[in-house]
């Protein structure tokens, strides 16, 4: 942890397991929220004096930065509104997010239009403007996740394939499939590929994937199952193929998980 003379945050406090700090630089990134009494009153900030200065430890990494993507702890976990480092607390509150715009989208999207990435941003600000200050904007940092064989970096030339992307999702997501499973979870199995190759957004690709998937999954009659690919159908290897343009894996996922939910041999 590093320090600074800075107030950064008002104080940081440990509750149910989880560490929030309450920022005195709120307007830099944030709107400005009074803590709630009961964290007030259970505040257990750990303040030293430096020269008179009261300081604080600095839980961010490139907390100056002009570049609000690059702001995250030394986990990697982004700055967030909920103010949390807490990694399985985020991921919770994201989740609850995309259950709910799925409900939204369930009830309200006119499946006879045709949509595309302008779409898509839409839906990303509408699940993450509650959690993180980038929500609906595109990456501008390159990314690395995972190690040994799941370990990828996306780079930002990556986004060049948006245009392209976005033509194939117009195309498929009017596509009228029937009942030809084999040809729309091929077209799902690329679409799924290309978009996290691309990895359009700082946080949430994976959940967006899913949900273009299943929306265009719903719009042809067909059940959802983007909530239902795991890791243990080893999901990222199978995206790892995709990404060198092997669609047969992911295909084979999809298929089975949709006949698995048509009870279809």
């Amino acid at each position: 942890m590093t320090k600074t003379k800075y107030l950064l945050y008002d104080f940081k406090v440990l509750l149910d397991g989880k560490y929030t700090y309450w920022y005195k630089t709120d307007n830099k990134y944030f709107s400005s929220t009074k803590p709630p009494q009961h964290i007030l009153s259970k505040n257990n900030s750990q303040k030293e004096s430096l020269d008179g200065i009261e300081t604080f430890e600095n839980p961010w990494i490139e907390w100056k930065s002009n570049d609000i993507q690059k702001i995250s702890s030394k986990d990697g976990v982004c700055i967030n509104y909920l103010k949390s480092l807490d990694n399985d607390y985020i991921v919770i509150q994201e989740d609850l997010k995309l259950l709910e715009i799925y409900t939204y989208l369930v009830e309200n999207l006119d499946i006879s239009k045709a949509f595309g990435f302008e779409t898509i941003k839409q839906w990303h600000k509408m699940i993450f403007s509650s959690i993180y200050p980038f929500a609906g904007e595109l990456r501008t940092v390159n990314m690395s996740k995972g190690s040994g064989s799941e370990a990828w970096e996306w780079r930002l030339d990556f986004l060049r394939g948006l245009p392209e992307f976005d033509n194939f999702l117009k195309e498929i997501s009017i596509k009228e499939y029937g009942e030809d499973i084999d040809s729309i979870s091929s077209d799902l199995s690329k679409l799924i590929s290309d978009f996290l190759f691309i990895h359009p957004f700082r946080e949430g690709n994976g959940r967006l994937s899913r949900l273009i998937c299943d929306i265009i999954l719903a719009k042809n009659g067909f059940p959802m199952i983007g909530l239902k690919l795991k890791r243990g159908d080893n999901y990222i290897q199978r995206v790892h193929e995709g990404y060198e343009c092997n669609y047969k894996p992911m295909n084979e996922l999809l298929k089975s998980k949709i006949k698995e939910e048509l009870m279809i041999e």
